[in-house]
């Protein structure tokens, strides 16, 4: 036995150094590198290794190591050396004498298959032995500029001693560039005799370096990084600093302090490092981000964290708890977010006010039990939200290590944007789910339960990554509430069950179902009119593969719909049948009805389909024409590959037979013919034979015949009238199609479109190629939609060179001509344009020279297109496609050419300017400059607004146009718009600034009499997209000032402040003055709210404010009103207005007048008398409603006077006023407190007195003076407006006026007066007539309430009286007459609304005392 072993260990010795000889040979070599090649490599990866050198495996080089992906080689390893000392491994060291490389070169990044998941562990017998390396040095590393951006050379050079804690730890190392500065360096080094540490680890490079490259930071910024720490490890200290140029700075220390059983470690960093995180994390870390921890290690490696604290803009978070050297953890932990906008690019959509996650964490970091709490607040998306939502996660681990998942949760306080969605999703809800999650395995879900007022659903089975199988019961579904999911309207109630079997991506699936749906509605017309009240749907569907579909007695059945599908369609077999029943086609369009049958069977397989159908409407009608027995009958074969078939229509369709014949046949060689086809519908015939071969050339011919197009608007469901004639002709010449077409058609109507006549007879070689076209077409008549084009005539002329075209037409009252030749051209065809001229009116536009147009690679080259109008000029040169290449060039082009595409523009004024565009067309580049001298049209002008200059300037790049605009008028200061708009869709991004003077609007005032004055600063921004714009800024008001000559209302040193928003407009402030110092202020708010009407409310608040300062009226006025409600829809005015003065002063003259002259146009034009008739049969439209009031106008201090034509009154009390400003109504008014009427010397007191409002400015009066005399009692009734009241005398007994007027001034009748008296009387009346008023006139002068010239008592002296009304209470009044002793002061005291004292003394010092009592009824 002995001799056995012997000689096997002899012979396995013999054959290690057998193996070890051939190693050291060329062969040997050559095989090593061959099979270490093989066995490193992969089908992704292949490593080749070349010229083994040196004594191996101890002392080896390798010339070359190459490795590849599957595009090629993309990094080398050059001149490799390895030297180790094999007797090291006997003392447990593997000894790296020298590890070098001449040169390594990376040309770029590898691409390569992802790597299947690492093994979950294990078994814990892998050995690695302490390593040292004694020399570690690379002389050049090359890396391409595809490896990280930007070309770089690098040199390494290392040594390192990795043995363990007990025989000590060192480090040293340097990566430098060697064509530009930068390094990283470093040195560790750990002394187990003094258990000191040592680090000190250094990075540095200049802007522009590998670090910043690597890393993407923006600027591409110097990065200088330290990490230093030195000492015992019974107190260690260290220090890290990092700083990115002027991007992010963060500073941090860290400690190790000896504690009694073990040590204490601390360490906090303070950082400012948004700009280097990515744009969708940065804000979460915006500011200063601090990180800090505290943490004891035992003598036997248990971890006590004390505390570990992250604080930063988006998110904080504490962590403490114990870890144990098994690994085994009991952590608690809590994070909280403040509201959503940080979380704007990581939740897109999302937002919410803040979060909350709280918990504790046991067992191991592989097999953890959680039990987390989560909560939510204001959460809110996708057009719903919840004040609160509250979830709980537990995971329990069993032995096996499978954790068991379990979430439950609720939402309370459920909103949606839509009221409907939210009434139907109700206001709280919950949820759970349960799981698993095995060992090393993915996550199963095994149930899941959700609970709404909109929805409860259930599922319970298995759910993973791989397959679905379980049940899932929905046992209430409100459609309603999932509309904003939908993206449409959705109502309806439904109910299903479902048994589910599926692959994870539905590529495999089996769905048996029952459902009910009521009342539902998708948003679809066509689809709602289908479905009736209820619905009900029952049946399987299954799938597998992509190859095969069957499904099992499939039914729908609604109110007036029953749909059955049965069947299968697979790769081998298919016999699947569908029957439609429908009770009446108006449920899809009203402009059919009746009933609709339907039935399909396909057959043959998958790969050669085929299909009989049959469709009938037995009774109906379209477009209010019967349909009668009309059916259609389709069979087709191989529908997917080579088709072919027939078809035939028969019935009676708007009471004329209609028939109806076809089939189509594909060949072997892959044509296809259409043959028999025969279709007849009333006068309206279709005949024809096409076959399409294989290179896509047609021949054959088609016919169409329309005595009147009439007979099928009950097929195309659009009204159609008219005469058609058309035969065209299709045939290949010399290898290309060739179209002949020949027709002409009368009185075509259809779809609100119309043609009176066309004549067309032409023939096209290569129609979509480069036609060459012979022939002519004649149109009269075309009107599509509102483009009327008069008259319109092509003629072509072609021969093998090319095609002469000449157009001329009538369109818009635009006439048109132009000439030119189309051609063909290699890769293309070119287009010489040899005149285009378009005149309309006194706007001309004509081509100043020939121009060519070259089409090749789908772009067209413009070679100088110019024309000329009005003195201007446009030029256009370059390319346009795919690609553009664009210049403009714009020189005093009159914007009069406008109306020439939009008549009526009347614009005048000229455009001239320069643009430069190139790039992709989606996203141009490029820059403008465009100027608009004295913008302006008659509606500007007879407003007195403009003209306006314009200037336009900007660049076009990334998709965008910046605009940099100003805008200049004779009211206009330096208005600017500044910002970029979206070349194609996009976000406008506009600001208007700049100030405007108020008398722009004064032009619109100058038939009210106002006028305005002022300036409003602007400043705005306009965003949003084109089709929703959103609009907001602020309009500031100052140094207003308004003026209205006719009311008499003056206010000044307006100022008011205008804040808008995409949403409203408010009235920050506004504060005027008025004539007498008072004041005018408001506030208010308006939403911009079109649906609803502009609702808002606007306060204004008087104080002291002299609201009317006119020739008949004086008002100031304190209180406050308020206009509220829809402003577009009948606002609302409320309020009260408290008066302190209303002096209204009635003329002295009244106006004169003229009557309506009758006046008869003679040899008046048609159009004159056709528009005069025209308004005399239109019958008036009824006006706005105007504004609701509610307003009180209140005289508590009796401060209303009325003056003038002998009246002094004074009047008080409280007026309300309702209705509306067109048609308000009045209660209440100003009642008389004490008042007199002087005329021809005699005063009499007023009896009773009202003033109230009709409508406008101008008050309404109703005085009444009453006097007796021995035979008769007078009285003196003033009524009407006061700017021309009426006044009129009347008695009892009846008498004439100027008989009455004679009674009241002389107590005798008229025939008794001698002349003076005579004449007297006649100024009397005359005043009345408005020819008096030099009294009034010297009261004014005097200052004085009243004053009055006439006779005494005994109607034989003069005398003078004047009065003032010292208070509110007290009027003074003296009268001095002609005789000696007839002075006479008078004194009148209003004890109250009803009571007066009256008092007088005399010259001759008689007293007089009265008390009188007054009561209106």
């Amino acid at each position: 036995m002995v001799r056995i072993l012997g000689f096997v260990l002899l012979t396995l010795l013999l054959a290690a150094a057998g193996a070890f000889g051939l190693l050291q040979t060329p062969p040997g070599k050559a095989l090593l590198a061959h099979m270490v090649s093989a066995h490193v490599s992969s089908p992704d990866l292949k490593v080749t290794i070349r010229d083994i050198t040196g004594l191996v495996p101890f002392d080896l080089g390798v010339g070359t190591v190459e490795l590849a992906d599957r595009d090629g080689p993309f990094a080398s390893v050059e001149g490799a050396a390895l030297s180790w000392r094999p007797l090291a491994l006997l003392r447990g060291t593997f000894d790296v004498t020298r590890l070098t490389a001449e040169r390594i070169h990376i040309a770029r990044r590898p691409v390569l298959a992802p790597t299947g998941s690492p093994a979950a562990s294990n078994d814990g017998s892998t050995f690695v032995p302490p390593i040292r390396i004694a020399t570690l040095a690379v002389g050049d590393i090359v890396l391409d500029e595809p490896v990280i951006g930007h070309a770089a050379r690098l040199a390494l050079r290392a040594t390192a001693d990795i043995a363990s804690l007990a025989r000590g730890l060192s480090l040293d190392f340097a990566l430098e560039r060697m064509d530009q500065p930068g390094s990283i360096t470093g040195k560790a080094a750990y002394r187990p005799q003094s258990r000191e540490l040592d680090l000190d680890i250094a990075a540095r490079e200049p802007a522009g370096g590998l670090i910043a490259r690597a890393a993407g930071l923006d600027g591409l910024p110097e990065i200088v990084a330290t990490v230093t720490g030195a000492g015992p490890i019974d107190a260690w200290d260290g220090h890290l600093n990092l700083t990115a140029g002027t991007l992010a700075q963060a500073s941090g220390a860290a400690g190790i302090r000896a504690v009694p059983n073990g040590h204490r470690v601390t360490f906090g960093i303070d950082a400012d490092i948004s700009r280097l995180l990515p744009p969708a994390i940065g804000p979460l870390f915006e500011g200063r981000t601090e990180l800090a921890g505290a943490a004891r290690v035992d003598a036997a490696g248990r971890t006590t964290i004390d505390s570990l604290t992250a604080k930063a803009a988006g998110l904080n978070a504490t962590v403490n708890g114990s870890v144990e050297p098994s690994g085994a953890l009991d952590l608690t932990f809590e994070a909280t977010t403040p509201d959503s906008a940080r979380f704007a690019a990581l939740a897109p959509g999302v937002s919410w006010r803040a979060t909350r996650a709280a918990g504790t964490l046991k067992g191991t970091a592989s097999v953890p039990a959680i039990d987390a709490r989560l909560h939510a607040d204001g959460l809110a998306g996708a057009g719903y939200g919840a004040a609160s939502v509250n979830a709980r996660l537990v995971t329990t681990p069993d032995s096996a290590g499978t954790l068991a998942l379990t979430v439950e949760g609720d939402a309370q306080g459920l909103t949606a944007q839509d009221p409907k969605v939210a009434g139907a999703l109700g206001t709280a809800g919950g949820f759970s789910a349960t799981g698993t999650l095995p060992a090393g395995g993915q996550p199963v879900l095994t149930g899941f339960t959700m609970r709404l007022d909109a929805l409860t659903a259930r599922f319970d089975g298995r759910a993973d990554a791989m397959a679905i199988d379980g049940d899932l019961d929905v046992s209430r579904l409100d459609l309603a509430a999932f509309a904003p999911l939908a993206g449409r309207p959705l109502a309806g109630q439904a109910a299903l069950t479902a048994k589910v079997a599926a692959s994870a991506d539905f590529a495999r699936v089996s769905l048996d179902l029952k459902g009910s749906a009521r009342d539902l509605v998708t948003g679809i017309a066509q689809v709602d009119s289908l479905f009736g009240s209820q619905t009900q749907v029952e049946g399987a569907l299954a799938r597998d593969g992509a190859n095969a579909l069957s499904v099992r007695d499939m039914k729908v059945n609604t109110q007036g719909l029953a749909l059955l599908v049965d069947g299968r369609i697979a790769s081998d077999v298919a016999n699947l049948t569908a029957k439609l029943a429908l009770d009446n086609l108006a449920r899809l369009d009203p402009r059919v009805s009746g009933a609709l049958s339907a039935d399909a069977a396909f057959s043959g397989t998958l790969d050669n389909l085929g299909v009989s159908a049959k469709v009938s409407v037995p009774d109906g009608t379209a477009m209010a024409r019967p349909l009668r027995n009309v059916t259609l009958d389709v069979t087709a074969r191989d529908i997917t590959g080579a088709p072919s078939g027939s078809f035939q229509l028969a019935g009676d369709i708007a009471g004329k037979a209609a028939r109806g014949t076809g089939s189509l046949t594909t060949g072997a060689d892959g044509s296809r013919q259409l043959s028999g086809l025969d279709v007849a519908i009333g006068s309206v015939t279709a005949r024809g034979d096409i076959t399409l071969s294989s290179a896509h050339l047609a021949t054959g011919t088609l016919a169409v015949a329309a005595g009147d197009l009439a007979d099928i608007s009950a097929l195309t469901l659009q009204e159609a009238s008219g005469r058609l004639d058309a035969t065209v002709t299709l045939d290949v010449a010399n290898g290309r199609q060739r179209v002949a077409a020949k027709g002409d058609a009368a009185n075509i109507r259809f779809a609100g479109r119309s043609l009176a006549s066309a004549r067309i007879d032409a023939t096209v070689t290569d129609p979509l190629g480069v036609p060459l076209i012979n022939g002519t077409a004649d149109l009269k008549g075309l009107d599509l939609s509102g483009l009327v084009v008069e008259t319109a005539s092509i003629k072509a002329t072609g021969n093998t060179a090319g095609t002469d075209l000449v157009v001329e037409a009538l369109a818009q009252n635009t006439t048109l001509r132009t000439a030119g030749r189309l051609s063909p051209q290699p890769g293309g065809a070119q287009l010489r344009l040899d005149r285009l001229t378009a005149s309309r009116a006194n706007v001309n536009v004509t081509m100043s020279a020939p121009t060519t147009f070259t089409l090749a690679n789908g772009a067209v080259r413009i070679d100088r297109l110019a024309l000329a109008a009005g003195g201007g000029s446009v030029t256009i040169a370059g390319m346009a496609g795919e690609t553009l290449d664009l210049t403009v060039d714009l020189r005093a082009l009159p914007l009069s050419l406008v109306d020439l595409v939009a008549p009526g523009q009347n614009l005048s004024g000229t455009l001239a300017g320069s643009a430069r565009v190139t790039g992709p067309a989606s996203a141009p580049n490029g820059n403008y400059d465009l100027r608009v001298a004295r913008l302006s049209n008659p509606d500007i002008a007879s407003n007195g607004a403009g003209p306006f200059d314009i200037a336009a300037s900007g660049t076009l790049a990334g998709g965008r146009a910046t605009v940099r605009a100003t805008i200049a008028g004779q009211h206009l200061q330096g208005l600017t718009v500044t910002g970029s708009v979206p070349v194609a869709a996009g976000e406008i991004e506009l600001a208007i600034r700049g100030a405007i003077d108020l008398a722009i609007v004064n032009p619109l005032l100058g038939t009210t009499g106002s006028h305005v004055t002022g300036t409003a600063n602007v400043d705005a921004n306009v965003r949003g997209t084109a089709a929703a714009p959103r609009a907001g800024g602020t309009v500031r008001i100052s140094n207003g000032r308004f003026d209205d000559s006719v009311n008499g209302v003056a206010l000044d040193q307006i100022s008011a402040v205008l804040t808008g928003t995409d949403r409203t407009i408010t009235l920050t402030s506004l504060t005027a003055r008025t004539t007498n110092g008072g004041g005018v202020t408001g506030r208010g708010t308006v939403a911009l709210d079109p649906a609803g009407g502009f609702p808002g409310r606007i306060d204004i608040e008087l104080t002291n404010a002299a609201l009317v300062n006119s020739d008949l009226a004086r008002l100031v006025a304190d209180g406050r009103v308020g206009l509220e409600g829809a402003f577009l829809n009948g606002p609302r005015l409320t309020g009260r207005i408290t008066l302190r003065a209303l002096d209204i002063n009635i003329p002295d003259r009244f106006p004169g007048g003229v009557q309506n002259l009758n006046v008869r146009h003679v040899n008046a034009s048609k159009a004159f008398t056709q528009k005069r008739e025209a308004q005399r049969r239109t019958p008036p439209t009824a006006n706005r409603n105007g504004v609701a009031l509610d307003l009180v106008l209140a005289a508590p201090n009796n401060t209303v006077f009325v003056r003038g034509l002998g009246v002094d009154a004074q009047l008080g009390g409280e007026l309300r006023l309702t209705g509306t400003t067109r048609a308000p109504v009045t209660a209440g008014g100003f009642e008389m407190r004490r008042g007199t009427f002087d005329f021809g010397g005699r005063r009499l007191t007023f009896t009773r007195g009202r003033i109230t409002f009709a409508g406008n400015s101008d008050p309404e009066l109703d005085f009444i003076a009453e006097a007796s005399s021995s035979d008769v009692t007078a009285r003196i009734l003033i009524t009407g407006p006061a700017s021309q009241p009426v006044i009129s005398f009347t008695s009892t007994p009846d008498l004439p006026q100027d008989e009455v007027l004679s009674r009241l001034m002389f107590g005798r009748s008229a025939g008794q007066l001698n002349a003076g008296q005579a004449v007297q009387l006649a100024q009397t009346i005359g005043q009345f007539s408005g020819g008096a008023g030099v009294l009034n006139n010297v009261r004014r002068s005097l200052g004085v309430d009243s004053l009055d010239v006439g006779t005494d008592s005994t109607g034989k002296g003069g005398q003078v009286g004047v009065g003032r009304r010292l208070n509110d209470n007290i009027y003074l009044g003296v009268r001095q007459g002609t005789t000696p002793g007839s002075g006479r002061v008078t004194v009148d005291v209003d004890v109250t609304k009803n009571i007066r004292l009256q008092g007088a003394t005399s010259a001759n010092g008689a007293a007089e005392v009265g008390i009188g009592a007054q009561w209106d009824y």
